[in-house]
């Protein structure tokens, strides 16, 4: 009983590290691209509620939003938004590895403005595809 409290608890803070390293590296490496001059906004991670109705088996409890916030100080327009959204769902291993994790929703906002983007994660991990292609 209390080896399995025990364990619980060491896997609840072991998975907070990984979600903390992994903003961090990911922040890290948005910096670095927008000193470079390889991107021309810069942005930045932070986790949020999500959206509800995104939720899957991993999704963590009021926190399962990727967000990534434009700091470009106008406002993006909608095309922007798609764009920056798009090129992390487009990195399978990474939208994989968020899920992991317990995201379920990618937002992209600007700084400006209160809209923004929400996609739902596992709608872009290919997640299932062997099962759903009919061979065993």
């Amino acid at each position: 009983m209390i080896q399995n409290i025990w364990s619980r608890i060491v896997d609840w803070f072991s998975n907070v590290t990984d979600r903390r390293e992994l903003l961090s590296s990911f922040n890290n490496a948005a910096k670095n691209a927008y000193i470079l001059g390889i991107t021309p906004t810069l942005i930045e991670a932070r986790t949020s509620v999500g959206e509800i109705s995104y939720r899957h088996e991993f999704s963590k409890f009021l926190s399962g939003g990727f967000r990534i916030k434009a700091l470009s100080g106008t406002a993006l327009t909608r095309e922007e938004q798609m764009q920056i959204g798009l090129v992390i769902l487009s990195d399978e291993m990474l939208v994989r590895h968020l899920i992991s994790l317990g995201w379920d929703t990618l937002e992209v906002h600007d700084s400006v403005g209160k809209r923004g983007l929400k996609w739902e994660l596992k709608k872009f991990s290919n997640i299932g595809g062997a099962l759903s292609c009919g061979r065993y």
